[in-house]
């Protein structure tokens, strides 16, 4: 399948005004029309004709602003995956309202992974009949339920406002208090790193709360095969920013883990509230500290929920099953 992200920008320079003439065409694209992105329009359309492309989806709403054109010329038929950040936080921005209210009009379809990011998408003016909601897939043989560890926890997501995992690791260590054999293992970086190893300093929790940074998918999997918990304390930004459908919550599922998580964005859509999982209301950490406890307390529910889980994740999230879908919305055979 060819790629578009292959594509370098710019050939290499052959003589240094050349080189000049690609920096100032970067710094022009990239700064002053940013549908392109670094990379000419015509240099796109050629990408899409050499490889006889009669259908180009673009991940995330600027990429499908970037490519609209080239797609257009070359006579391939444009479909647009939005996710999170991209519906949500950019629609603030006049500038991107006015590419995307372009882009609403020419793309063959526009695809969200949840039906709140589509109602957010035909909010901003998209017709209602261009829209069709597909979440990410997992690949569920990757995730296959193994022996669990009791009082096994696991929470993974770059560490941003949006994922709050402050509120979550307070949370956990709430629940924990009357459960000393419960850890909480961490995977993801980012800028609340530091705030959350202050969290655990000051409130001894060193040796409950184990903070793994990046981590490889090898990694995260093998968490995921023993862990007895998933949690997750999505909210809303500051800024606007929301999640899509967290991905990470899908892998949990199809681990067959039962999922702790809040009323978010497009959460409801998979963990459904007594039967896959559990949901407290953003920013509740008493309510998320109750419901981890009562997973603590009721290990035969919790299997439950995480056996539940894991069929909802086959029937709807798998790889095959998103891959179907995907050809199906596109028209392709």
């Amino acid at each position: 399948m060819p790629l578009l992200s292959d594509l370098d920008p710019y050939p290499p320079a052959a003589t240094f005004p050349e080189h000049i003439s690609n920096a100032l065409r970067y710094r022009w694209r990239t700064r002053v029309d940013q549908r392109l992105g670094g990379v000419s329009e015509k240099r796109i359309r050629s990408f899409l004709l050499a490889h006889g492309v009669t259908h180009v989806l673009a991940e995330f709403g600027p990429i499908g602003c970037r490519v609209s054109l080239a797609a257009r010329r070359s006579g391939a038929r444009l479909f647009v995956h939005f996710h999170g950040y991209d519906a949500t936080v950019l629609p603030r921005q006049a500038s991107w309202m006015r590419q995307y209210s372009k882009l609403f009009a020419v793309a063959d379809g526009i695809i969200a992974p949840s039906a709140y990011i589509a109602n957010k998408l035909v909010d901003m003016g998209c017709p209602a009949d261009k829209i069709h909601v597909s979440p990410c897939g997992v690949a569920l043989d990757a995730f296959k339920p193994t022996e669990r560890i009791s009082g096994h926890v696991v929470m993974v997501g770059r560490m941003v406002e949006k994922k709050a995992p402050l509120h979550a690791i307070r949370a956990f260590a709430q629940a924990s208090k009357n459960h000393p054999e419960a850890h909480l293992h961490v995977v993801g970086d980012g800028p609340l790193k530091p705030q959350a190893e202050v969290l655990l300093s000051e409130n001894g929790l060193s040796e409950r709360v184990t903070l793994h940074g990046a981590r490889p998918h090898p990694f995260v999997r093998k968490l995921l095969s023993q862990a007895s918990l998933f949690i997750q304390h999505s909210v809303r930004a500051a800024d606007g920013d929301e999640e899509g459908l967290p991905v990470a919550i899908l892998e949990a599922m199809a681990s067959g883990i039962p999922v702790v998580a809040t009323r978010h964005s497009g959460i409801p859509e998979a963990v459904i509230d007594g039967e896959t999982g559990i949901l407290v209301a953003e920013f509740d950490e008493v309510g998320m500290s109750i419901a981890i406890n009562s997973m603590f307390d009721d290990p035969v529910r919790a299997a439950h929920l995480g056996i539940a889980g894991r069929r909802k994740a086959s029937a709807e999230f798998s790889e095959d099953v998103v891959a179907s879908r995907l050809r199906s919305i596109m028209g392709i055979e």
